[in-house]
C-alpha cells in the first residue's frame, strides 16, 4: 500500500474542531490533541530531518507559519507559544462538517481511511456539496445529556435494512467472521439481529441517487457478531480488517483442535 501523507489543507477541519473546542489553545496543545486523534502512521510519523517533531508534527506548526487558516482562526504570538481563536467564518465552516468531523473522529477508522475522507471536506474556495453520513452510533451533546443525531439515525436504518436483505441466505443471517447466527441460538427473538461494520467510512453526496448510493455502499459494510465487532475495533484508529479476524479465529481452532487430540 502506498504511504498516504496528510496535507496542512487536510489538517484545517479537525485542527478548527479543537480550536473552537479550547479557545485560545496553544499549538503545541493543538499538536498534541491532533496526533492522539489521528495517530499518524508511514511517512508522517517520521522525525523530520534535522527537526525534533514528526513530519506529521510539522504539518501542524505549519498551519500557522505558512497561515493555512488565516480567515478561519487567528493567532496571537504568546511567550514560545501561540495562542489560536476560531473566527465566525471558521465556526460557520466548521458546523457545516461537524456530523462529518464526529463519524470519522470515532476511532472507527484507520489512519489512512480517516486522512483520505478530509481530501473530499477540505476543498477551500470550490463548489462544495453536502456530504451525508451514515452512522447509526453517532451521539451528538445536548447540554449535559448525549443524544441520537435523528437525521443520521434514519437514514443509517436505511443502509442497514439493505445490508440484512443483502446479507440473508434461506432466512438465515450469519457474522461474516466467525458464522455466528443469532436466530439459531435466540429463535425469533435472534431473528434478523445483526451489528453492521463500516470497514471504511461512508458518505454520501446529497444530490447522489440513493437507490445507487446504497448498492455501492453495501460494498463497504459486513454483517458481525456482537463479539467479532468488538474485537475489530479493540484498538481505536486501528481496526483489524475482516479477513485478518477470519484468519485469526480460524488458527485458533485449529490450535485448539490439535491440543484436543
Amino acid at each position: 500500500m502506498a504511504d498516504k501523507r496528510v496535507s496542512e489543507t487536510e489538517l484545517m477541519l479537525p485542527a478548527l474542531y479543537f480550536i473552537n473546542r479550547e479557545p485560545g489553545i496553544t499549538t503545541s496543545r493543538l499538536k498534541s490533541l491532533l496526533v492522539d486523534l489521528l495517530k499518524p502512521t508511514g511517512k508522517d510519523a517520521e522525525i523530520a530531518r534535522n527537526r525534533s517533531d514528526t513530519y506529521f508534527e510539522q504539518k501542524v506548526r505549519n498551519l500557522v507559519s505558512h497561515r493555512t487558516l488565516q480567515g478561519y482562526a487567528d493567532y496571537s504570538r504568546v511567550g514560545n507559544d501561540g495562542i489560536h481563536t476560531i473566527t465566525e467564518v471558521g465556526r460557520a465552516f466548521l458546523q457545516t462538517n461537524i456530523d462529518t468531523l464526529e463519524y470519522l473522529f470515532s476511532g472507527d477508522f484507520n489512519y489512512d481511511d480517516v486522512q483520505s475522507s478530509f481530501v473530499d471536506l477540505t476543498k477551500i474556495g470550490e463548489p462544495k456539496q453536502k456530504i451525508l453520513i451514515y452512522d447509526e452510533n453517532l451521539v451528538i451533546e445536548e447540554g449535559t445529556r448525549r443524544v441520537r443525531n435523528v437525521q443520521v439515525y434514519e437514514r443509517s436504518k436505511k443502509l442497514r435494512e439493505a445490508a440484512i436483505n443483502r446479507y440473508t441466505v434461506k432466512g438465515h443471517l450469519e457474522c461474516s467472521v466467525c458464522s455466528f447466527d443469532f436466530s439459531a441460538v435466540y429463535g425469533e427473538r435472534g431473528k434478523g439481529y445483526i451489528e453492521i461494520h463500516h470497514q471504511k467510512p461512508i458518505f454520501q453526496y446529497e444530490d447522489q441517487d440513493t437507490v445507487k448510493f446504497l448498492e455501492q455502499a453495501l460494498q463497504n459494510v459486513a454483517p458481525l457478531c456482537s463479539n467479532c465487532h468488538r474485537m475489530i475495533h479493540r484498538e481505536k484508529n486501528a481496526p483489524m480488517p475482516v479477513e485478518e479476524l477470519r484468519q485469526l479465529i480460524e488458527q485458533v481452532r485449529i490450535h485448539s483442535s490439535l491440543r484436543a487430540r
